[in-house]
């Protein structure tokens, strides 16, 4: 028997479909899905990251991003430790690197760290991310590479070359995650960070100064009077200094005789 939806009208026409009761859900259409690859994955995680923050990330989070269950995600990633190594090394691949100076070692050095601080900002948490983990991407002998014929050059010992590219790193990746987290109160209220920085001075002030002449004194400079680029350069300019003296002269010594 032919349905009254689809029952020819005179003209041997089929009929235009009846609407259904207002009271029924109308049919759902499942919105096409992202193609699961690894990068799909990353791209997709890079958002769930921004959105939500390391504290929110999870695969399940993740998949619901591409429109897939999480049981998905394991065909591409073993787990969520490394979907977050993932992450970790496709910002750090975002790293340009320019022709080796050795003349202007610090420098570079310098505008390496700087690009480095940019990118840990370009996502949220990643600077937290990246503390304990070590690139094993390519990006990382890449990286190496240009820093052994930088500093070599320059004098500096190969053990302290690679002693110090975990050093900036470190400083690097410790320095924007200290940045991302604000201010915390003594209190444990969530306070504005000016009146937390009065609420500490005004105590110090009240300190005996015969006790704490020094403190007393350079109390505006002990409480953040430079902006936090100027801590970032400060720093940067400590550990150019400290790695210039281990540097040797370069020359070859002359032949005896």
């Amino acid at each position: 028997m032919t349905s009254m939806v689809e029952r020819p009208d005179d003209e041997g026409q089929k009929a235009a479909p009846l609407p259904e009761p207002p009271w029924r859900p109308a049919a759902r259409r499942t919105p096409p899905r992202v193609p699961i690859t690894r990068e799909a994955i990353i791209d997709a995680s890079f958002r769930v990251l921004d959105r939500d923050g390391m504290d929110g990330f999870s695969m399940r989070r993740v998949g619901e991003e591409l429109g897939v269950g999480a049981a998905s995600l394991y065909w591409h990633v073993h787990n969520k430790d490394e979907l977050l190594q993932l992450l970790f090394e496709r910002v750090t691949e975002l790293v340009e690197l320019p022709q080796p100076d050795p003349e202007h070692w610090m420098d570079q050095v310098k505008d390496l760290a700087r690009e480095l601080r940019a990118i840990m900002h370009s996502h949220r948490d990643i600077a937290r991310i990246s503390l304990g983990r070590i690139p094993s991407a390519p990006v990382i002998a890449k990286m190496a590479e240009w820093q052994f014929e930088l500093l070599k050059p320059a004098g500096l010992p190969e053990e302290v070359i690679a002693l110090a590219t975990d050093l900036l790193a470190l400083y690097v990746g410790a320095y924007a995650f200290e940045e991302s987290l604000g201010l915390a109160s003594p209190t444990g209220e969530d306070l504005p960070p000016e009146q937390i920085v009065a609420m500490i001075r005004e105590y110090l002030l009240s300190l005996p100064p015969d006790r704490f002449p020094h403190t007393l004194a350079a109390v505006d400079l002990l409480l953040g009077s430079a902006t936090p680029d100027a801590r970032f350069e400060f720093g940067l300019d400590v550990l150019m200094r400290g790695l210039a003296s281990y540097a040797r002269d370069a020359a070859p010594e002359p032949p005896e005789g």
